[in-house]
């Protein structure tokens, strides 16, 4: 990667990461001192050009907005940031991989498929087979992993 995209790269998801944080603070989910020490941490990784560390932040402060569909988040970010942004297509094309590829492989992907499979129940959001698929993945992960971990006698 160029120099250049780098630098607009880090800008854009130091604005993203900032208005992220806004949003935590209009929702009471973060506030105080400790919303100021993550703006001024979020300040840092970027003169560092810690891209990596924005990004990984972005993806995890707007984890809570996703799995709740909040997609006023979604019109918040894009107001702020004036980018043409949307979460939950990057969620949504991520449990679209994972079904596609027939396995859940690490935690992460079996969190993004467990919320998948709650907002499947809780509403229409997939047809059925979709949702049959899901459930199966998570069925199998979780046998998989409770195999790993059960010792012999």
């Amino acid at each position: 990667m160029d120099a250049i995209n780098k630098e607009t790269e880090l800008v854009y998801y130091k604005k993203l990461v900032l208005a992220t944080l806004d949003y935590h603070e209009k929702t009471g989910f973060i506030k105080g001192e400790y919303l100021d020490q993550l703006k001024a941490q979020t300040e840092e990784h970027f003169t560092k050009s810690r891209l990596s560390k924005l990004k990984q932040w972005f993806k995890d402060l707007s984890e809570v907005f996703i799995e709740q569909l909040d997609f006023g988040f979604n019109d918040f970010l894009q107001e702020e940031t004036g980018y043409d942004v949307n979460v939950f297509e990057a969620y949504f094309t991520r449990v679209d991989k994972i079904i596609a590829r027939g396995k859940i492989t690490t935690d992460n992907q079996f969190y993004d498929l467990k919320n998948a499979a709650d907002l499947a129940v809780q509403s229409n959001l997939f047809d059925i087979k979709k949702t049959e698929q899901l459930n199966k993945l998570l069925f199998d992960y979780e046998n998989k992993k409770q195999s790993r971990t059960k010792k012999p006698i």
